[in-house]
């Protein structure tokens, strides 16, 4: 019985501590909360602008260095196309002087040729034209020369002249070997129409005839 009166009185202490705890603290907590909303409420509040505002991404002088850089690379392309250029340039000229070249020394090299050849060449030609006046120029001016002179009428050479009239479409009367009236007529009509001189047997007329003498 005596326990239970202790525990009893035990438990009412703990509670009027406990009691005494809360209410001394009471006032602390409501000091805390009320200083927590001043500090809150002093402090100015950024505007949305002013929160968001970003700093410039580059100053001018960095914009101004990025320009000369730029400028600098144009100009450094610039200069190497222009080296290409003149390489290009000079290769194509190199290229005309040696064709220049070649084409000096081909010329002089057919030059020499020629001018080595030219007596082989002249001296060829006097030789046909010795060759060409032995061969035809001679005999035709022996022809021109006797054209006109006059061949005594055998009776074979008339017979010979009478077929050949014959063959070219004349008519000089039988073919036996005599020179009678129409072998005559016939012989100066083929005289006459083939311009030569008529009247006369001639070593012309036998020619044109095609019968030798």
């Amino acid at each position: 019985m005596k326990s239970r009166k202790i525990r009893i009185l035990s438990t009412g202490v703990i509670l009027l501590c406990t009691a005494g705890l809360l209410s001394g603290c009471g006032d602390d907590v409501e000091d805390a909360v009320t200083e927590s909303k001043e500090v809150i409420t002093d402090e100015p509040i950024q505007s949305v602008e002013t929160i968001i505002e970003s700093e410039p991404v580059m100053s001018l002088d960095d914009m101004e260095r990025i320009e000369t850089l730029d400028e600098t690379g144009v100009e450094e392309e610039t200069g190497s196309m222009e080296g290409i250029l003149d390489e290009l340039s000079d290769s194509a000229n190199n290229a005309i002087d040696a064709a220049q070249e070649v084409t000096t020394e081909t010329t002089d090299i057919m030059k020499d040729y020629v001018d080595e050849n030219v007596a082989d060449a002249q001296s060829a030609i006097g030789d046909m034209q010795e060759d060409v006046s032995t061969a035809i120029v001679e005999p035709v001016a022996d022809v021109f020369e006797d054209a006109e002179e006059v061949v005594t009428a055998t009776p074979d050479l008339t017979r010979r002249v009478q077929q050949a009239l014959v063959n070219s479409g004349y008519n000089p009367g039988p073919v036996d070997g005599i020179s009678g009236p129409k072998t005559l007529q016939a012989i100066k009509n083929f005289q006459q129409e083939n311009n030569l001189a008529a009247g006369e047997l001639t070593k012309e007329t036998l020619r044109a005839l095609g019968v030798e003498y």
